[in-house]
């Protein structure tokens, strides 16, 4: 059997043919950067063999995913530590004796005295002014003082020209007051002008409670 002969056709054929397939392969193997998009991916082309551990993140989930790859709720927590409690705090005092107040014009007796620590305060006061009228007008003035001449919260009460015989009025009194210090509160009733009769006062409270702060506007 003859062998082929190696010709010079042979030879140029040949090498063009090599060439002709590497150079598809090249083509295959060696793509662009960024050449291949959305367009170029078949469906389903993309499976989880080919995504890289960890490259996936919650963000780039459709929120139905994200919502679908949510767990059940745990149990619910201890209750948390109960906060500290408030600014409140209730001092109360009560005198139901009846007081005599002095007959000569600007007789002043005290009704309820209470030692307030600092702090900021609302003060809510009361007492019962009992007086044997005689015909003419007596004023009553009952009032909150911190020692000193002004006074905190004042209350008066105008028995007005009464006849002859008991008339009974309750003089209320309320004022917020702030003290940077322990102060002492007194509770005070007094008045202008000399009365006859013997001028008493009855049933009387004080009552302050604390708050958390006080604004004047």
């Amino acid at each position: 059997m003859r062998r082929p002969r190696l010709t010079y056709a042979n030879v140029v054929s040949s090498i063009a043919l090599f060439i002709a397939l590497g150079g598809t392969g090249y083509a295959v193997t060696k793509l662009p950067r960024n050449s291949v998009g959305n367009r170029q991916l078949k469906a389903n082309a993309v499976t989880s063999g080919k995504i890289r551990r960890g490259a996936v993140q919650s963000s780039d989930l459709a929120p139905t995913a994200r919502s679908a790859s949510r767990g059940p709720r745990g149990p619910e927590g201890p209750v948390g530590a109960a906060g500290p409690t408030g600014p409140s705090e209730t001092i109360q005092v009560k005198h139901p004796e009846a007081v005599l107040i002095p007959v000569e014009a600007g007789g002043t007796v005290t009704l309820a005295a209470v030692a307030m620590p600092a702090g900021s305060w609302l003060f809510n006061a009361q007492t019962r002014i009992v007086y044997a009228g005689t015909g003419t007008s007596e004023f009553f003035d009952c009032f909150l003082s911190a020692g000193t001449p002004e006074r905190l919260g004042e209350g008066t009460l105008n028995v007005g020209e009464a006849p002859a015989g008991d008339v009974a009025g309750s003089v209320p009194t309320q004022i917020a007051a702030t003290f940077a210090a322990p102060t002492q509160v007194t509770y005070v009733c007094t008045h202008p002008t000399a009365v006859a009769g013997t001028p008493r006062a009855e049933r009387t409270w004080l009552i302050a409670t604390r708050v958390g702060s006080l604004e004047d506007r």
